[in-house]
């Protein structure tokens, strides 16, 4: 009898265990589940994102405001001096005698004269170190032109020693004409010299030289 007493109460003892256990179980779940919000909340609010969205998103630059350009007038000095070199926008527009073979030219220290013609406005120059030269075979007397050419027309030029020889070709079909250029001034024992290329243009008048001697402004053509 007392056996099966005991047997009875030990049989009671684990049923009531086994109830409490299920009653844990779910509630450690909630508690488990509130933790891990509780942690996402609080990286979220450090600023540690949780998703590869979120990364770009807080990775992204911040966009820059428009800003409008400079105005190029700010940029560039009032008083800047042209630069040397070929000009597109100049014409010859002096007498038509011949200052080498084929080949009226004009050197100058100021931009403004008779013999300049300038499309839009005439270029500032330093005086003391740069001139100008404009050229023409247009109407010039020439009695060996070459055939099939448009006539004379600048190329450039190069420093030899204190000389400044500016180099003049026959202008093929298709190629824009030049007129004159910006130059160096010579030394002050140099001069300014023309030079063909592939023509007549250009040659001195007497001799048999290649290069073309060119009056100082305000000397006389020899």
């Amino acid at each position: 009898m007392m056996r099966n007493l005991a047997a009875r109460a030990r049989a009671v003892i684990r049923r009531s265990r086994s109830r409490a256990a299920h009653r844990v179980r779910p509630l450690a779940l909630l508690l488990t589940l509130a933790c891990q919000a509780s942690v996402q909340a609080d990286a979220k609010v450090n600023g540690e994102a949780s998703s590869e969205d979120e990364i770009k998103s807080f990775d992204r630059p911040l966009e820059t405001p428009a800003r409008a350009p400079e105005p190029v007038a700010d940029l560039v000095p009032a008083n800047a001096h042209a630069l040397l070199g070929a000009r597109h926008d100049l014409a010859y527009a002096g007498p038509k005698t011949a200052a080498c073979t084929c080949l009226a030219v004009a050197l100058s220290d100021q931009p403004k004269g008779p013999a300049f013609v300038w499309e839009l406005e005439a270029p500032r120059l330093d005086p003391a170190s740069q001139w100008i030269i404009a050229l023409s075979s247009s109407d010039v007397p020439c009695e060996s032109a070459p055939n099939g050419t448009l006539g004379a027309s600048y190329q450039g030029y190069v420093l030899d020693g204190n000389d400044v020889v500016v180099y003049v070709e026959a202008l093929g079909e298709g190629r824009p004409m030049t007129n004159g250029a910006i130059i160096p001034r010579p030394k002050a024992s140099g001069s300014v010299f023309v030079e063909p290329t592939n023509a007549v243009y250009g040659k001195p008048l007497e001799g048999k030289t290649k290069r073309c001697k060119i009056a100082a402004p305000g000397a006389t053509q020899p």
